[in-house]
């Protein structure tokens, strides 16, 4: 049902997922699979369960999972009753902002530290301060233009 090179790329995209977001395996796996239906025609839970071979029980719970994380949507096609799971228009746009979040708190404990150091007169050697300069700076770059992305992304979403 599914190729070989399809099949690698999901297992792929799976173990990303689960590393990067801790998604469990199954739920990392059917993300990955929804993702690569790219015309968003939805795939039904049917198909999940035969397709990874597991219990509904299983699919079903991974599917609450990704639908209560709004990583997936449900819904049906007016001639038919089963409901169909695809990603979300927004998964992009939700992946992005966690990690906007990651880099506000990175960037509000670099500074904290800073302070830290400052108000104990903790002495540190030039590298380590020209390292957390350069640091300070790179993470500002970065959640400028992360925000930017995702102001894009959000723009984008409503025209569609």
């Amino acid at each position: 049902m599914i190729n070989e090179s399809k099949k690698e790329l999901i297992e792929e995209f799976a173990a990303h997922y689960i590393e990067a977001y801790g998604l469990a395996p199954l739920a990392a796996k059917i993300y990955a699979y929804l993702l690569m239906d790219c015309k968003r025609e939805g795939k039904t839970f049917d198909e999940l369960v035969e397709v990874f071979n597991v219990s509904k029980s299983s699919v079903s719970n991974s599917l609450h999972l990704l639908s209560q994380h709004k990583h997936i949507e449900q819904f049906t096609k007016i001639d038919q009753r089963k409901r169909l799971y695809r990603i979300s228009p927004e998964h992009i746009i939700l992946r992005l902002k966690k990690i906007h979040t990651f880099l506000l708190r990175e960037k509000y404990l670099s500074e904290k530290y800073k302070c830290y150091r400052e108000d104990n007169s903790v002495e540190i050697n030039e590298l380590h301060l020209k390292g957390s300069q350069i640091y300070s700076e790179h993470l500002n770059k970065c959640i400028a233009q992360m925000s930017e992305t995702v102001e894009k992304l959000e723009q984008l979403n409503q025209n569609i």
